[in-house]
Order: C-alpha cells, then sequence, then structure tokens
C-alpha cells in the first residue's frame, strides 16, 4: 500500500539535508533550460519545506513542546539554536497557528499544490469570512479556496470572497459578502491614521487610509509623477534618468502639496462666502423697492429667489424660523444654492461640539441615496469628514452608531450610541437652539450640548 512508504517529517528533512550536503557547486557548462527546470523545482521544494516548517512549528506551539523540554516559550526556543529575530520567530509561529487553523491548507502547501503567497491570502480571505459561516460552511469554503488555488494566483484568490460566498452559501451570498465589505470598510476606518518622524533634514512618515480614499490619492500621484516623467524626458533633462519610482512618486506628493499651498480654491468649497439670511417678505418688500418686482406681484419663494439671483441679491431664501424656502431643482449631488442653504442652517459641521469650517465639510445625505433619499435640503446636514464617517448608514448595521435626523424645527440633531445614553436622547450643536420634543420620544425633550458634553466627551477623539 502507499501508506507503507511513508517515512516521519524527521527522516525526509535529514535524507534533504544530506543530498543538500552533496549538491555541485559547478554549474558554468549548464545548458539554459535546465537552469530555468532547476530553478523551478529548487522554488517547488523550497515552498514545500517552508510549508513542513511552518506545520510542524504550529503543531509544536499547540503541544507547548519548547515549555515543556526547556521551560521557554517556543518564539525563545527558536531563538536559541538559529539567528532569528524576536519578530522573526513570532511571525514564524503566527504563521504555524495559521496553518493548524486551516489544516486543508497546510496539507495542499506540504503537496506543493498551493504557494507561500497563496497561502497568505487564502487564510486572510477565510479568516474574514469565518465569523458569517458555520463550521461546516467554513470547512467548505476552505475546500473551495484550495480548489481555486489550482488556476489563481494569491492576488486573484485576494478577491475571491464572493466566488467562495456562492458555492457555501448561495442563498444568501449577496447579504454575506455585502456584511463582509461593510465590516472591512468600518475595520479600515477604525484602523486610519498617519504618523510623522523628523530626523534630520527629513520627514519620514507611515500610516494607514480606507482603501476607497488611498486608491483615490495613489491614482492621483501616479498619474502627476507619469507628467513629471514625461515632461523630463521631452526635455531632455539628464537627471529624470536617475529618478527611481519611488522618488517620482515622492515629487508627485511634493508637487500636489505645493499646487494646493498656492491654488484658489473653487467657489463655494474653499472660498470665504457671505450670505445674507432675509425671510420671504422683508426680501419681497425689498425687491419691490428696487423696481426688480411688482409690488402686488405674487410670487413664490423660487420665484422671487430667481428675480433676484441676476444681482447676487440672495443665495438662499429663509421663512421666519430658519426655515430653508428654496434652493434651487433637487439633483442626486448637491448642487451649489442646496450647499449654500446648508451653510446658512448649519454653520459649518452640526455634530455636537466640532468647530469644522463649512468650506471643509461634507453633504450627507441622512436617508441614503441607495434607500430612495432625497437629495433636498431636509435630507442633508453638513458634516466635516470625520463625523460623515460616524454617522453614515450602513446597509446592514454591525455597530452601535450616531444617527442625525432633521428635528420638527428643520435642524439637525444627533441621536448618540446607546452605550453612551442607554435613553439615547438627541443632542445638537451649540450654535443652534436647544432641541425640541424627539418625535419618537413623546415629551421627553432633547438635551443641549453643554449638558452632555462631559457624557459624550470621547466622541471627539474618534471612538465608534
Amino acid at each position: 500500500m502507499e501508506n507503507d512508504t511513508l517515512i516521519p517529517a524527521g527522516e525526509a528533512l535529514a535524507e534533504i539535508e544530506r543530498l543538500l550536503d552533496r549538491v555541485d557547486s559547478r554549474r558554468s557548462g549548464v545548458d539554459a533550460k535546465l537552469r530555468l527546470d532547476w530553478v523551478r523545482q529548487a522554488r517547488r521544494v523550497n515552498t514545500r519545506v517552508g510549508a513542513l516548517a511552518s506545520v510542524l512549528i504550529g503543531e509544536a506551539d499547540r503541544a507547548q513542546a519548547a515549555e515543556r523540554t526547556s521551560g521557554t516559550p517556543l518564539s525563545s526556543w527558536l531563538g536559541m539554536g538559529e539567528t532569528l529575530s524576536r519578530r522573526e520567530a513570532g511571525g514564524a509561529i503566527a504563521q504555524g497557528k495559521t496553518l493548524q487553523a486551516h489544516p486543508g491548507v497546510g496539507e495542499a502547501a506540504v503537496a506543493g499544490r498551493v504557494g507561500a503567497g497563496q497561502v497568505r491570502a487564502i487564510t486572510k480571505v477565510l479568516d474574514g469570512l469565518a465569523p458569517q459561516l458555520d463550521p461546516n460552511q467554513q470547512t467548505a469554503a476552505e475546500q473551495v479556496m484550495v480548489e481555486l488555488a489550482g488556476h489563481l494566483d494569491a492576488e486573484q484568490l485576494a478577491k475571491a470572497a464572493g466566488t467562495v460566498l456562492a458555492q457555501v452559501a448561495p442563498e444568501t451570498a449577496n447579504e454575506l459578502l455585502e456584511t463582509r465589505l461593510q465590516r472591512d470598510a468600518e475595520t479600515a476606518q477604525r484602523a486610519r491614521s498617519l504618523r510623522f518622524f523628523r530626523e534630520g533634514a527629513s520627514v519620514r512618515f507611515d500610516g494607514s487610509l480606507p482603501r476607497l480614499e488611498a486608491e483615490t490619492w495613489i491614482a492621483q500621484l501616479d498619474a502627476h509623477s507619469e507628467a513629471l516623467r514625461r515632461t523630463a524626458i521631452e526635455a531632455r533633462d539628464p537627471a529624470s534618468e536617475l529618478a527611481t519610482a519611488e522618488q517620482r512618486r515622492a515629487d508627485a506628493l511634493i508637487a500636489t502639496i505645493q499646487a494646493a499651498a498656492n491654488s484658489t480654491p473653487a467657489p463655494g468649497v474653499g472660498t470665504a462666502r457671505v450670505i445674507v439670511k432675509l425671510d420671504y417678505q422683508q426680501l419681497r418688500s425689498q425687491a419691490a423697492a428696487a423696481g426688480v418686482i411688482g409690488d402686488d406681484q405674487p410670487l413664490s419663494a423660487g420665484e422671487l429667489r430667481r428675480a433676484c439671483c441676476d444681482a447676487e441679491v440672495i443665495p438662499a431664501v429663509l421663512g421666519g424660523a430658519s426655515e430653508v424656502l428654496d434652493v434651487g431643482r433637487a439633483a442626486r449631488l448637491v448642487t451649489a444654492p442646496i450647499r449654500t442653504a446648508l451653510i446658512a442652517r448649519d454653520g459649518g459641521c452640526c455634530f455636537p461640539g466640532c468647530h469644522v469650517q463649512p468650506t471643509q465639510c461634507e453633504a450627507h445625505h441622512i436617508q441614503p441615496w441607495w434607500a430612495g433619499g432625497p437629495t433636498s435640503i431636509n435630507n442633508l446636514a453638513l458634516l466635516c469628514h470625520h463625523h460623515h464617517g460616524l454617522v453614515e448608514p450602513a446597509r446592514y448595521g454591525l455597530r452601535d452608531q450616531w444617527q442625525v435626523e432633521i428635528a420638527g424645527d428643520g435642524l439637525p440633531q444627533f441621536i448618540p450610541p446607546a452605550r453612551y445614553d442607554r435613553e439615547r436622547k438627541p443632542l445638537r450643536h451649540q450654535r443652534h437652539p436647544e432641541t425640541p420634543p424627539h418625535p419618537w420620544k413623546g415629551n421627553s425633550g432633547g438635551e443641549s450640548l453643554a449638558a452632555a458634553q462631559t457624557r459624550v466627551k470621547q466622541v471627539g477623539a474618534g471612538r465608534y
């Protein structure tokens, strides 16, 4: 039987070492094709031996072999017999634990059916899917990923979650994939960071950005970098050949920083704007006195605004209670008139305690566009980038989060998570009046920022 030919791992490894000691180092006359064959074979052997080492490390860690024999953790034991750093030893143990958690992947790697890069991609996808699948589905997902490794490389496997879900959970695959993507996005948002290290005449930095924003940034840098490279080539600049791709990307970042520092922001986005607030009757009287309209001419708020807009008399028409009467035609994207009305109403980021100016804020759809929410003033709130992410509703609720709504008086107010306030009393920015009774809380009333600053002080630090 085939099992009779199997030998212990130790004997196989000893035989491999013995054969490696006999390898002839004289290869000057080797045929080119044979060289390539050897390269392929050496990589295959290296991958299989590396996988076996990881599996053996995982087994030794699970059996606490190092503690029982030497009284030290496995990470210390590895460093005692090899020139391994603590970080390298920790990485080896982590890889061993990963293959212990996914024995099918480990077996395929030792057999040479899965490469090292594929192992990393497969286990990352499986770990990401694990919270959504039962044990039987997890086992099936592992088998599917190993089969896919037969014709997909590591990068393709890293994107195969949808394919796996379609096979192991076809009825709920779309929902599970959407939930996973949402969880990944929220994890990336929480993990965002940017650190600077001043080192002599240089500043080194590293960090982490959510994928969507980072890809946009990378695309901008690469486009600028390519433009700089082409310009240097056309100018026959001899120094251009000395710049590496990383240096060109750094040059592109410097150029965009300088351009941002010297450019004039687009109207309504980066410039200071003066917004004059007039109620309907006041504007109508002044327009009539100026001869723009007749004394007894009946006009809607929109018609009155359009009659005055040629002279840029007023960008928004407001009612007596700061209610925006008209901001122009609604569209999917926020138009300039709608943004003007938001600035007039909110005055900047309207999250309690935030003082980011309107020029650095985004218009947030309270009821998402994908859920049928209109682009209208009573469905929008002005928020900075940070607080926009804090209240953005997801298709599938995975966390206890802040919510924003428009109160009965037309002003935005925020419902804190239950972990901050079990009663979830609404809060609003100090630039706005006290919160009116909440529409779904009866007459319980609201809470001003001054009365709640201590309770929500952690929000400013970006805690979810």
